[in-house]
């Protein structure tokens, strides 16, 4: 059976459904912020775009690896191009990934995620995916779709096979009092919307529940703009500190971040434009006084065996 065999034929009723929206809707903004945040997760994960033990998997030809909400498709076609046997295919409910520039062994489909009669239903045949890779999905996600989500992982992956599940928190840690109220509103809102806001820290449970074993956790705290590197001058015999260059990174996504979620907090948060650009415009000089840092969890589990 080829690798396009394997493929189901997505049906309109799930594809038709249109996941929530909060983020920006601009998708050449969005695109933009999704690589620029690839590159910062890479050096917060020191240099690695995955964690699951799937090197030797990743290298053989009939491998197939499957990005559940590829966005832009910057992860996909990376990990492609370094492991050019394997067959990568990206999935996302909207066309942000490249249609025609692209190495040989990736591929994209559009796919909307949702549940039809307690289900979900992924493109895919039963036991035909060797390692399913998710990231910062909870967006678009409700909490009653996480678990027929992972039964959906189950049945797609191939005994053996890994899942890796990247999300953030939603809230800053050490946030000042104004921009606690920006996030208070968008936590609010995360449960009006049926979805659970803190789902980063039941990645490890939602696996678990369904059957998967070899499940391994951790995090990555990330300053927001503070934390020095230490420069040394042998002429003059002086060191100097500065800002880390990933410390400004990571400020900078966040605050793209929290920039793309302008139109939500204007119209259904409730916040003024000019409260919310005073804001926005104090967070960097808050952050750096304030030590104020995000995290970042990841979660991976294999299928057992038998």
């Amino acid at each position: 059976m080829t690798h396009s065999a394997s493929i189901r034929r997505h049906s309109a009723e799930s594809s038709s459904s249109s996941r929530l929206d909060i983020l920006s809707p601009n998708e050449d903004e969005e695109a933009d912020r999704m690589v620029s945040q690839h590159y910062t997760l890479r050096a917060a994960f020191d240099g690695m775009d995955f964690s699951a033990p799937v090197v030797p998997l990743l290298s053989q030809k009939d491998t197939v690896i499957v990005d559940i909400g590829c966005g832009s498709g910057t992860w996909t076609m990376e990990i492609a191009t370094q492991f050019p046997a394997a067959t990568f295919i990206g999935l996302d409910k909207k066309p942000l990934f490249p249609r025609y520039i692209k190495p040989k062994n990736c591929q994209f489909m559009l796919c909307d995620i949702t549940v039809n009669n307690g289900k979900v239903n992924l493109p895919f045949d039963d036991c035909s995916v060797d390692y399913i890779f998710q990231r910062d999905m909870n967006w678009g996600l409700t909490e009653a779709i996480w678990l027929p989500l992972m039964k959906e992982y189950y049945r797609i992956l191939k005994p053996g096979g890994w899942i890796e599940l990247v999300e953030p928190d939603i809230e800053t840690h050490r946030a000042s009092t104004y921009e606690n109220l920006l996030i208070n509103k968008l936590v609010n809102n995360f449960y009006r919307r049926q979805q659970d806001p803190f789902i980063s820290k039941r990645l490890s449970s939602f696996t678990a529940s369904v059957g998967f074993r070899r499940i391994q956790s951790d995090f990555k705290s990330m300053p927001l703009g503070w934390g020095f590197q230490k420069l040394f001058s042998k002429k003059k015999q002086r060191t100097t500190v500065r800002c880390s260059e990933f410390a400004r990174a990571v400020a900078f996504q966040r605050l793209e971040l929290m920039k793309s979620l302008e139109p939500w907090f204007l119209n259904e948060g409730h916040v003024s434009k000019s409260k919310f650009e005073t804001i926005i415009d104090r967070l960097p000089e808050q952050w750096h006084k304030n030590r104020a840092y995000t995290n970042w969890h990841r979660t991976t589990a294999q299928k057992p065996f038998f």
